[in-house]
Parts: C-alpha cells; structure tokens; sequence
C-alpha cells in the first residue's frame, strides 16, 4: 500500500472548500443589492426674514412625467425631504407655500447610477416665500 504525503491531503480537502462565491463572468462580483434610484433631497423653506417654516407645504414634480409627483409638509426646521423613487429621474420643479404666501419654483436634476449614489444637482434647495 502506497501511502499519500499528509499536506497533499490536506491541500486538496483545501481545494474543495474553496467557494468563490457570487461571481459575473468577467470575474467582477454580482452585486446583489444594487438601488439606483433612491435618494432623498433636502428642501428648505424659509418666511421672507430667511428663517425656517414649520408646515409649508410642498410639491416636488418631474418635468417630464407630471403624473410623477410628491407632496408633503416641512418639519420644525423648514425641511421637507423629496423621495427620488417618487418623482423619477430627469429634472424635478419644487414649489412651497405657506399662508397664502409662495415661493419661485426650485429645481432639481435626478441622475440615477448604478450603484454608486445617485446624481442630484443641486445637492439641496432653499425656497423663500415671496409676497
């Protein structure tokens, strides 16, 4: 009987236990949780003296698809958050009002990518109401 070196053995039992895992065939990993469109935006609504106001209200809605729309009040520091998964990607028109007063509308610009954070321009906005 011919015995086998011990480190051959256990090199090989080595080489079985070897998962590479989840991997693409160009030898890149899969990414398994990839959301390239979530990303909250910032709007800041402040009263004519630039200070911040509490339930405004406000409406997020993309240019390019209207039925794509979000509305919402800001919190006790002026700030209402735009959910990109609500309003989609291409360029978003932001207004605000407040007892009968209103503000110029703001715009963003939405850019999904892949993985690495979306693209918003500007990265948050300031409405002040006008008289």
């Amino acid at each position: 009987m011919r015995l086998v070196p011990l480190a051959v053995v256990v090199s090989l039992a080595a080489l079985g236990c070897l998962d590479p895992g989840n991997v693409d065939p160009d030898g890149g990993r899969i990414r398994v949780n990839c959301d390239t469109t979530s990303s909250t935006w910032p709007v800041e609504v402040v009263d004519l003296g630039g200070l911040p106001v509490t339930g405004a209200d406000v409406t997020a809605t993309n240019d390019t698809n209207l039925s794509l729309k979000v509305t919402g009040k800001t919190d006790s520091r002026g700030i209402f958050l735009v959910d990109g998964k609500l309003v989609g990607t291409g360029p978003v028109t932001v207004r605000a009002s407040f007892n009968g007063l209103n503000t110029n509308p703001g715009r963003f610009t939405f850019t999904p990518s892949e993985c690495a954070g979306s693209l918003v321009e500007p990265r948050d906005l300031r409405l002040q109401l006008q008289r």
